[in-house]
């Protein structure tokens, strides 16, 4: 049965900046033209999108009935880098077509003089073996003008489908329009810390914005999300007969990084010390030398992290190696398929080898995986202080 939003958005929400928006009809005069804007969908007055999306539901259905409309999340992705509008159109598309949300693509040229937005609807249909839609999901793109982060708020919540919950994908740094009206109304925050410069800062900012929030976003950073298959794979590793008893001597863990990926491999190592019991030893590390320590029954008394750069030309974005004992385990991802290979090394023993599924590590998979997986990031909030240290040093 096809969905009708129960409430119809209106632009009353603009009615406090009517100075800067003008009428309250929100228009683009001087809007650049883009190339991607072709790529959006339909052009549409923002006044007019519930029913332009009404409209292409219905379009091509005789009795009127229209095809499926499927949502059960809000999904917005927003970016203030123009550069990336289409590859940002993409995903989003491909994401909306195997998850069922409404999602909104919204970009921000906080650096123009002139307020003003201009939107887009398009819908991305499943096709059956016959060919017919069967269900669809929309998405409604928008392009904003102006340095006002009234402007994103007021847009982002007059055009959710009401009642979901929303997950909202911040691309980059976090600016102005990063604020209370905004985060305190979000229900899952996605963002990559391997895009920030000064990641320290962000990680302050983005806690403290946590922290006033009278009910708290779960925080998801896909930089964290990237590692499940190496962490399931070096877990995976200490499950090997004779292997775990050997935890306590552990003592020396390498680290190696893709370009780009050194946040991951501060994850990697902020993980394994928290399984561990570890704490950090502020006096004997450095940036590429981390040394944790515990006196935990069981656990190892000290183990240093050595983090390094992956071998040009390698695939994948973190390799780990340690020893157990005598054995040596390898852990990295398969050069030819999508597989985490661990190698285990033991004195006057064929070399064993385990191969565990890896997906491609795109952003679709990555926002996919969150959004099938839900919860309270549980893991993530344990193992984020020991990375705000570490970032410390």
């Amino acid at each position: 049965m096809a969905r009708v939003p129960t409430v119809e958005p209106t632009l009353s929400v603009f009615h406090s900046e009517k100075c800067r928006y003008g009428s309250g009809k929100m228009s683009a005069p001087n809007l650049p033209v883009l190339p991607v804007f072709q790529v959006l969908g339909q052009p549409v007055e923002i006044s007019q999108i519930e029913k332009e999306l009404q409209a292409l539901f219905m379009d091509g259905e005789e009795d009127g009935s229209g095809v499926a409309r499927a949502s059960l999340i809000n999904l917005a992705l927003y970016s203030e880098d123009q550069d990336d509008l289409e590859k940002d159109a993409e995903i989003l598309g491909e994401l909306t077509s195997e998850s069922a949300c409404r999602s909104l693509l919204i970009n921000a040229d906080t650096r123009a003089a002139e307020m003003t937005a201009q939107a887009w609807v398009q819908v991305h249909c499943q096709i059956n073996r016959d060919g017919e839609k069967t269900v669809c999901t929309e998405q409604i793109s928008f392009f904003l003008t102006g340095d006002s982060p009234g402007m994103l708020r007021n847009i982002v919540f007059s055009h959710l489908d009401s009642d979901l919950p929303l997950a909202f994908w911040w691309r980059g740094e976090f600016s102005d329009a990063f604020e209370t009206g905004l985060y305190s109304r979000i229900d899952r925050l996605l963002y990559d810390s391997e895009s920030w410069e000064q990641p320290r800062n962000q990680f302050i900012r983005l806690l403290a914005a946590q922290e006033e929030s009278p009910s708290p976003f779960v925080m998801h950073d896909l930089a964290f999300t990237r590692l499940n298959s190496i962490r399931h794979a070096i877990a995976n590793a200490f499950d090997r007969p004779g292997l775990g008893s050997q935890v306590s001597s552990l003592d020396e863990i390498e680290l190696r990084y893709a370009p780009g990926y050194r946040m991951s491999a501060y994850y990697l190592a902020s993980w394994i010390a928290f399984r561990l019991g570890m704490s950090l030893d502020r006096g004997q590390s450095s940036p590429d030398s981390l040394v944790f320590g515990s006196s935990k029954k069981g656990a190892p008394s000290s183990v240093s992290v050595r983090i390094g750069k992956l071998e040009e030309g390698r695939k994948g974005t973190v390799e780990v190696d340690f020893r157990l004992g005598e054995a040596r385990i390898e852990i990295s991802r398969c050069q030819t398929r999508d597989f985490m290979r661990t190698l285990t090394h033991r004195p006057d023993c064929t070399t064993e080898e385990d191969w565990l599924p890896a997906r491609n590590l795109t952003d679709v998979a990555l926002v996919g995986d969150v959004l099938n997986r839900a919860g309270r990031n549980r893991t993530y909030s344990e193992v984020l202080p020991i990375v705000q240290e570490l970032l410390t040093i």
